[in-house]
Formats: C-alpha cells, structure tokens, sequence
C-alpha cells in the first residue's frame, strides 16, 4: 500500500525530498486552477456584438430576403434595439434584397465525367436609408464564396457538408450585416 504525504517512505527513497514534491504539486494545482478559470471566462461570454449599434428605432424592409431578415431582427433585439413595423416611427430603414445562394462546378472528374467540386455562393443586397430617404450607408452587395469536394462515395455527408456550410454562410452574412450597423451613426 502506497501512502503519500510529508513521511511517504517511498519519496524519499526514489530521492525526492517531500518539501518539493508538494511545492510541484501546488505548483500544477494553481496552473490547472488558473487554466480553467481563464477558460471558463471565455466559455462564459457567448456572443455578444464588438460594439453597439447607434440606431435605436430601426425599420426592416425585406424583398425576397425573408430568412436574413428575421435573423438580422432576432439579434438586434437581443441587443435591445427597437425594430419598428413602420418607417415613420424609425431612426433608419435597412433594405435587405435578393438573398440567393448559387451553385457551380469548379472541378469535374476526367474518369467519370461527375462533378469532384463545387462552389457556393451566398448573397445579399443591403441598404440602409433614414426615414425621408437619405442615405446612410449606400446599397452593397454582401457575397460568400466557399467550395467543397463532393465524393460519389459519401453522398449524404456530402449533403450535410453542403448544409453545414450554406448555415455557416448564412451566420456569416447576418454578422456582417450587423458589423455594418455598427458603423453607421446617425446625424
């Protein structure tokens, strides 16, 4: 039976004096301790926006950019900005239009003549307006590419690939959209 603590005959046997191996031991333990507090503050922060948006009464008009539109709300209001359902009432009106994801073959396979990798686009037009029609920040295109390999061997991983990266698209272009928010201050 193997006993440790300050008179453990085996430490001092393998030439380890006591006084050490407990300064060790609390050494890791104040290093573990401070690892896991460090990380718990950064589990603990979740998203927050880099910086506020200015615009307090906001008004969303969407034309066939249905599913951004919600999203870009959803977080707004998180972030206690008042998105209004009339432009009267608003500080700032933001467009959003033409959302659209297209696809294209980059590569296909000399053998079998079958797509081997394709590419996405994600894309939004954007505008934001005050209320009597000035502009504020003028109409942008946000656009994501990103590419995949399709395997003919894996079709349904493919297929969830290609749906995990259209969703990181979409995140990415709904946190633009409000990084873009951010910058603008009205007069």
């Amino acid at each position: 039976m193997r006993r440790i603590g300050n008179s453990s005959p085996e430490l001092k046997t393998q030439g380890v004096p006591c006084r050490y191996f407990m300064k060790t031991v609390i050494r890791y333990q104040l290093s573990a301790i401070s690892f896991l507090m460090i990380a718990l503050m950064l589990c603990s922060c979740g998203f927050h926006l880099r910086g506020a948006v200015h615009i307090q009464k906001l008004h969303i008009q969407s034309e066939s950019a249905e599913q951004i539109a919600n999203e870009v709300k959803r977080i707004l209001t998180q972030e206690s900005v008042q998105v209004t359902p009339t432009t009267k009432a608003a500080q700032a009106v933001l467009y959003l239009r033409h959302e659209n994801v297209d696809e294209r073959v980059l590569s296909v396979s000399d053998e079998s003549g079958k797509q081997e990798e394709i590419e996405i686009n994600y894309r939004v037009e954007m505008e934001v307006r005050k209320p009597d029609d000035s502009i504020l920040l003028e109409k942008q295109i946000i656009s994501l590419f990103r590419d995949y390999r399709f395997d003919k061997t894996a079709v349904l991983a493919a297929g969830a690939e290609e749906e995990m990266l259209r969703e990181d698209m979409f995140h990415d272009i709904v946190a633009q959209i409000i990084r873009r928010l951010q910058a603008i201050k009205p007069r």
